[in-house]
């Protein structure tokens, strides 16, 4: 009313002024366009305006908060429900939720829209139930719930794998018609089935969807979702045969749809096949995308072709793509795992030409790649320049020098190393300890390896199969072959099976001592647990029966 009343006077208001006042018949009149007239509003405005903008942590959220309680009047609702959704997408949900509470005890104004992202806090948070508690304060302040409501509630619900409640949810949302359900609500219940239950269980929802009457039939992000579920289930050929049915459901699959079939099928080496959709994925007119070119990079860096990865970058430029680091990163590592780093050197200086900013992964791969060919300069050198790059170390690169420095011999570096880590709360995880304790035992420090066995185990990081074959190798190498074998007959009580690496180690052990029917038990042994002998197997247990000079026994064994 008060903006209403200037708008409406302030013409009348301003020229009898002027002409009464003969102390201002000389100055010229103000022209009252509505530009002039917009800013006179704002400019007599009783409400501050706040800078949303400048928020950058949530200290700045906090302050402003602040600092807008203490504003007389207090701003509208919108503009706390504008501060409240800037911490939501700082994934602060404990203090937006302290903030919303302190709002209710100061009167604060709250809307609906402040309690939908209460409720979306409660959900992102895991706590649905405290989520529908939040729709007693909707009614008692005389608010309606809306879709939105609803569908963040059944959300909430699908996060923590309650799917039968949610489908209680929505029954009840339709059958009493407490609010008009959209697309956007089975698409949550199909996202959601498909993460809480597993794909082939929201296939069968998606079959109920479409022979429901009066609802909103399944649309291409509920199939994409379901599509994209199963290839990362490894049910691929269930994802290709619901990928073919889109047509027959006037569905057009877009670059999400083929983005999803074609890393199902890179992920199961399939590369011919991934690149038969491509062909259909262009004639259908659907361009690909970065992403595309991305998995393509990937699988073929994964088989060993990374000269055939390389010529995507030339592809990419005819259809006007602009290659990002994640494609040079694949084409970086795909080069260290052959061991040709002036290739992936290549890659990377091509990057930088091409204006790209290398990564922390970037780094890494190429420390990896120097670590791989016993080059630790190399790997010491890329490690210093990191901090100087802006690039914040993780716990990979540290892992990573740990074991340049534990292969050059350099014990006492990588446990000083390891300190540092720890001193900076570095995660560490079990590629950390396992690179620790295989360089402990190299160093003929079985005692301290085993020593820090427990203190991981203590701390929660569980020891795997890796782990233990690293101990028995140890062991073996310290003459401690019988001890080696408890502890190799100890694996099933720890829920471990021993692999082919585990099982080479110890026959080699055995052989190495003289235990050659043991040896070969070993092997039997191998063979009943379904964990086939390998080349290095067979060779390792050639070379201990030549060493006892047993030829005869070697050869039929050599033959195979």
């Amino acid at each position: 009313m008060f903006l209403a009343r200037i708008l409406s006077n302030s013409s009348s208001k301003f020229s009898t002024f002027a002409i009464a006042s003969p102390h201002y018949q000389s100055f010229p009149l103000p022209s009252l366009n509505f530009d002039n007239l917009t800013h006179q509003i704002r400019y007599f405005s009783p409400y501050l305006r706040f800078n949303l903008e400048s928020i950058r942590e949530p200290n700045d959220a906090v302050a402003l908060f602040r600092e807008m309680v203490r504003a007389q009047p207090l701003p509208y609702a919108s503009v706390f429900s504008k501060l409240l959704s800037t911490v939501v997408k700082m994934k602060q949900y404990s203090l937006a939720l302290h903030l919303i509470d302190e709002m209710l005890q100061r009167d604060v104004p709250v809307d609906h829209y402040i309690l939908n992202i209460a409720i979306d806090c409660y959900c992102r948070q895991k706590r649905p139930d405290f989520g529908f508690a939040i729709l007693g304060i909707f009614f008692k302040r005389g608010y309606e719930p809306t879709v939105v409501t609803f569908n963040t509630l059944v959300k909430g619900l699908l996060l923590v794998g309650r799917v039968p409640e949610a489908a209680k949810v929505l029954w009840k949302l339709s059958v009493y018609q407490l609010c008009e359900l959209n697309e956007r609500t089975y698409n949550t219940m199909v996202n959601g089935v498909c993460k809480a239950v597993g794909s082939l269980e929201a296939i069968d929802l998606l079959c109920i969807l479409e022979k429901e009457k009066g609802i909103c039939k399944p649309n291409l992000y509920s199939y994409n979702a379901v599509i994209d579920g199963l290839c990362k289930e490894g049910k691929v050929d269930d994802a290709l045969q619901l990928f073919s049915s889109l047509g027959d459901k006037g569905i057009s699959p877009d670059v999400v749809t083929y983005n999803s079939i074609i890393e199902g099928l890179c992920n199961r080496r399939k590369m011919d096949e991934a690149q038969d959709i491509l062909k259909k994925m262009i004639a259908d007119k659907v361009c690909p995308d970065v992403l595309t070119c991305n998995i393509f990079v990937a699988g073929w860096c994964r088989d060993g072709k990374v000269e055939e990865a390389e010529h995507m970058l030339v592809s990419m430029k005819e259809i006007d793509l602009k290659p990002d680091i994640a494609i040079y990163n694949a084409l970086i590592n795909g080069y260290c795992m052959q061991g040709k780093m002036d290739e992936a050197e290549r890659i990377f200086q091509l990057a930088l030409s091409c204006g790209m900013k290398p990564n922390i992964i970037s780094y890494t791969s190429l420390m990896n790649g120097y670590c791989k060919k016993g080059q630790v300069d190399e790997v010491s050198r890329l490690f210093t320049i990191i901090p100087y790059k802006r690039l914040k170390h993780t716990v990979v690169s540290y892992t990573i020098m740990l074991e340049a420095l534990f292969r050059e011999g350099k014990c006492e570096d990588g446990l000083k190393l390891f300190k540092e880590m720890e001193a900076l709360q570095v995660s560490l995880n079990i590629k950390t300890y396992n690179v620790l304790l295989d360089g402990l035992c190299g160093a003929h420090r079985i005692g301290e390896a085993f020593s820090l066995l427990h203190t991981m185990e203590d701390k929660g990081i569980i020891p795997d199969i890796v782990t233990y074959t690293i101990l028995i190798e140890g062991l073996c190498h310290d003459n401690k072959v019988t001890q080696a074998k408890d502890l190799f007959d100890e694996l099933p009580s720890k829920g471990m099976q021993p692999n082919a690496v585990t099982y080479t180690v110890l026959i080699g052990a055995l052989c190495q001592d003289g235990q050659i029917e043991e040896a070969k038990d070993l092997m039997m042994q191998m063979a009943n647990n379904c964990c086939m002998p390998d080349r290095v197997t067979y060779n390792v247990f050639v070379q201990g029966l030549l060493k006892r000079n047993k030829i005869y026994d070697a050869m039929p064994i050599w033959k195979r």
